[in-house]
């Protein structure tokens, strides 16, 4: 068994696509050697700013030998009355790279046709390995670049190639650069250096400072932070993304950490971080108190040598970048709430939509709307209400003008700093959330009915002036505002049905049925993504999608309810389906009003239905009741089909079945459409 070395050796890749592309290479080159029958035992990923590479583990010295045998057309076809070869067996042995020798003749079903069998000796590694140049021309970027002469993208320009074959040198070319033992190490620590086998990689570049298993320096600095801590007795909170990205930037690891002047932290803490996070790639300290720190800590591509050059430099910077946000902070306070939220009715949302004080006034009027649905305790419904007065402020503010992801945040504490009550000053605080699918979401009611009205407005003023998505463009974020008005209302329970809420925007607006209805789907949309990612089964989403609500809470816990009668019995699931489907199928034609008479009941089984469904309305407090209403009734509907004509001659017993059968339709369809379940046995 062998060991094959591939590295491409390029300029710096940008750190927020490195991980991605060192795992499209080893996928890559994991196809190509499967395609090509070349067997082996494991592949190794590695990844540095300046390179990306690929090991192979346990290769096989050739790839594998393969007979096959392609079917052509049948004999009669493949030859005339005098036994010749005809045209279209003369292609198909000419496609297969064949001779006439090679055909045969076999039988299917009585029928003979001729087949062709090929044997495909395998090649030697090095051969098949030759080919690889194919897999880089293969790769895919989100940016690329092209230099010299070279037609072919990639995301940086190519140096050097290494491709090795344990000790041989595999031959090959891209975009100009052939294929060589030599790697090259550090761009200042290390020097060029000479592979003489596969093996040698990690080692021989761990010599020349380059640590190129991203996971072990992933893993190194982790460690250096927990050391640093330790001996200082700091807590340092690793931030993974940031891990991720000074991982990905940095190819030899040395932390280290400097300070700043403690004038800077009456700057609030989450300005310092973001500063010091986002704008640096800084870590932060805290005390034993969980107090923010006067440090910084960072990662350098390099050893500890000169280091307190490094670390005045790095204070220089970040006291540059302090210096503006506490001069922004202290500017900002010179002001009052109202010169803030008085700015507003001069900027625009969007160029459509009118500005933020409409906004504002808008999401109150939604709030006082949906209280009236949800009936919060009043305490949440004040404080959600004069926060939706005020809560857009802080984006007339110089900190978020600077700091622009501190949105919301900013404003509750700048709320708590003018003497808004803390419920209120919470509710600005998490307007925005949840900010990714499945993140952190208002953790009380006053915040979350803020929430909710926010995104509610946005994608309905959005898609009144048509600026919907289509296809992956969406460059407003609006599927994830959805998903956040469906997280919220899951996580809440609030039992909200947004048809109406959207049918009263559409209607105040002066909107179409259209609206409406492209309104109730991309919400839909986003709620059958959550399902799905529950592991609801299709069907069941589309049947419950069918049902006349957009009750998130209500959809879900259906979804659920089926998922588990499913599972537990899926015989009498399907009972239950085909009666309730037998049901449905015709109640749902009925467009006359329900008019129910027990007394026209013509045999028992009609008796039992008629009163079951006058009786009906009282068990739709709830999924489970009326959902085991239904249940206990499937052998009265078996019943009923047996022994009676829906269809029948008298039109006064006619109208009544029909009548009977609507009743129960019409609560089925409460909770799904069973047509679209019963499909899918």
């Amino acid at each position: 068994m062998a060991e094959f070395l591939l590295e491409i050796g390029m300029e710096e890749i940008p750190a927020r696509f490195l991980l991605d592309l060192s795992q499209q290479l080893e996928k890559r080159v994991a196809d190509f050697l499967a395609e090509e029958r070349l067997a082996y035992e494991s592949l190794s990923a590695y990844a540095t700013p300046r390179r990306l590479a690929v090991q192979v583990h346990g290769l096989a010295e050739r790839s594998q030998d393969v007979s096959t045998k392609s079917k052509g057309p049948s004999l009669k076809i493949a030859k005339d009355a005098e036994g010749n070869w005809t045209k279209a067996a003369l292609g198909f042995i000419k496609g297969q790279g064949a001779s006439q020798e090679d055909v045969i003749v076999e039988s299917i079903k009585g029928e003979d046709y001729i087949f062709v069998n090929k044997h495909l000796p395998g090649k030697a590694a090095d051969q098949v390995l030759s080919g690889l140049n194919r897999v880089l021309e293969a790769m895919t970027f989100p940016v690329t670049m092209t230099w010299h002469d070279y037609e072919t993208p990639f995301i940086r320009p190519v140096h050097w190639i290494v491709a090795l074959l344990d000790q041989a040198l595999v031959p090959l070319e891209f975009v100009g650069v052939k294929s060589d033992r030599i790697s090259r190490g550090h761009r200042f620590l290390g020097h060029d250096v000479t592979l003489a086998q596969a093996t040698d990689y990690v080692e021989a570049l761990r010599e020349q400072h380059v640590l190129v298993d991203f996971e072990e320096r992933r893993a190194n600095i982790r460690q250096q932070l927990a050391d640093l801590a330790s001996a200082q007795g700091w807590q340092v909170p690793v931030d993974e993304d940031l891990l991720e990205e000074v991982t990905a930037i940095v190819e030899w690891p040395t932390v280290f950490y400097g300070d700043f002047e403690d004038k800077y932290l009456s700057v609030p803490h989450c300005v310092l971080i973001t500063a010091m996070r986002d704008h640096q790639r800084y870590f932060y300290a805290l005390d034993a108190k969980n107090e923010l720190l006067p440090v910084f800590i960072s990662v350098r591509n390099g050893n500890d040598q000169h280091l307190a050059n490094v670390v005045k430099g790095n204070q220089k910077v970040l006291r540059a970048r302090l210096e503006d946000a506490l001069f922004f902070y202290q500017e900002d306070l010179k002001h009052d709430l109202n010169f803030f939220v008085d700015k507003l009715a001069n900027v625009n949302e969007h160029f459509k939509l009118g500005t933020l004080a409409d906004k504002q006034v808008r999401v109150g009027a939604l709030i006082s709307q949906l209280q009236g649905e949800l009936n919060l305790d009043q305490a949440s419904y004040e404080a959600a209400l004069r926060a939706s007065q005020i809560y857009k402020f802080d984006l007339m503010t110089q900190v978020v003008g600077e700091f622009d992801e501190l949105q919301g945040q900013i404003g509750e504490i700048y709320a708590r700093h003018y003497g808004e009550d803390a419920m209120v000053a919470q509710a600005i605080g998490t307007q925005y959330l949840p900010t990714t699918s499945g993140g952190a979401l208002p953790d009380q009611d006053a915040g979350a009915l803020l929430a909710l009205s926010d995104k509610l407005d946005t994608l309905f003023q959005y898609f009144k002036v048509g600026l919907i998505p289509t296809g992956s463009n969406d460059p407003y974020a609006l599927r994830r505002t959805a998903m956040g008005i469906v997280e919220i209302l899951l996580d809440r329970g609030w039992e909200l049905d947004l048809l109406p809420v959207f049918k009263h925007l559409v209607e105040a607006y002066e909107g179409d049925q259209e609206l409406l209805k492209q309104l109730a789907d991309f919400v839909w949309a986003r709620v059958a993504v959550h399902l799905r990612n529950q592991s609801v089964d299709m069907d069941q989403i589309q049947g419950i999608g069918a049902a006349k609500h957009l009750e998130v809470g209500k959809a879900n816990y259906v979804a659920h309810f089926l998922k588990t009668h499913k599972d537990k019995n899926p015989t009498a699931y399907k009972r239950f389906l085909e009666a309730i489907t037998r049901v449905v199928n015709l109640g749902a034609k009925v467009q006359e009003e329900a008019q129910l008479n027990l007394d026209l009941a013509q045999t028992d089984s009609e008796a039992k239905l008629l009163e079951a469904a006058a009786k009906i309305d009282q068990y739709k407090i709830s999924v489970d009741a009326l959902y085991m209403y239904l249940d206990n009734l499937v052998p009265v509907i078996e019943a009923y089909f047996d022994d009676n004509k829906v269809n029948a001659d008298d039109e006064t017993i006619r109208v009544n079945r029909l009548a009977t059968l609507k009743v129960l339709t019409e609560a089925v369809l409460e909770l799904f459409d069973s047509r679209l379940l019963i499909n899918k046995f």
